[in-house]
C-alpha cells in the first residue's frame, strides 16, 4: 500500500471524536450543564464529518487520484475515480450507506448543526413583557447514544475498508 498522508488525519480525529463523547459522558454522568453535553457531542459530529472527508481523501490516495486534497464528498471522489477508471468497492458501500444508511442519518444531523436547525438549540424571542422566552427543541436525532453508534460504525467502516484496500 502507498504510504498515505491522509491516514494520520483521519485517525487523528477518530481520536478527537473519542474523547469528547468520553467527556461529555463524564458531565452526564456528574449531570453537569445539558449545554456543555451539546456542544461536546455537536463538536463530535464536527469531527466525525473531518474523518469521513478525510477518509475519502485517503482512498483517493490509496488508488493514487491527483490531488486527493480537492476531495470533499463522495460525488468528488467518485468523478476523480471516473477519471482514472476505477470503481472500487470502498466507494461503493460509502455511496449506499449515505443514500440510505446510517451515514445518511450523520449528514442530516451534521448539516443541521452548521446550518443552524440543530435538534439541541434553543431559540429565542423577546416577549411584550420584556422576557426572553426559549423553547427546547427535541433532540431525537441528536444525542450521545447516536453520537456513541455513528463513531463506533465509523470506525468500523474505515477498519475493514482500510482491509480491502491492503488486499488489493
Amino acid at each position: 500500500m502507498v504510504n498515505n498522508s491522509f491516514r494520520s488525519l483521519v485517525n487523528a480525529h477518530l481520536r478527537k471524536a473519542t474523547a469528547l463523547l468520553e467527556h461529555c459522558k463524564l458531565i452526564q454522568q456528574e449531570q453537569g450543564s445539558r449545554l456543555t453535553q451539546d456542544a461536546l457531542v455537536e463538536s463530535s459530529l464536527f469531527q466525525l464529518h473531518l474523518t469521513l472527508m478525510n477518509f475519502l481523501r485517503e482512498i483517493a490516495e490509496n488508488y493514487q487520484v491527483g490531488k486527493a486534497e480537492n476531495i470533499f464528498c463522495t460525488a468528488d471522489l467518485a468523478a476523480a475515480l471516473q477519471q482514472i477508471d476505477k470503481q472500487p468497492a470502498e466507494l461503493t458501500e460509502i455511496q449506499t450507506s449515505e443514500q440510505e444508511g446510517w451515514l445518511s442519518e450523520l449528514k442530516a444531523a451534521y448539516t443541521a448543526v452548521i446550518s443552524g436547525e440543530s435538534s439541541n438549540k434553543s431559540s429565542a424571542a423577546i416577549q411584550p413583557a420584556g422576557m426572553i422566552q426559549t423553547k427546547q427543541l427535541g433532540n431525537e436525532t441528536l444525542n450521545i447514544t447516536r453520537a456513541e453508534d455513528w463513531l463506533n460504525k465509523t470506525r468500523e467502516l474505515i477498519e475493514r475498508q482500510r482491509e480491502m484496500m491492503v488486499e488489493c
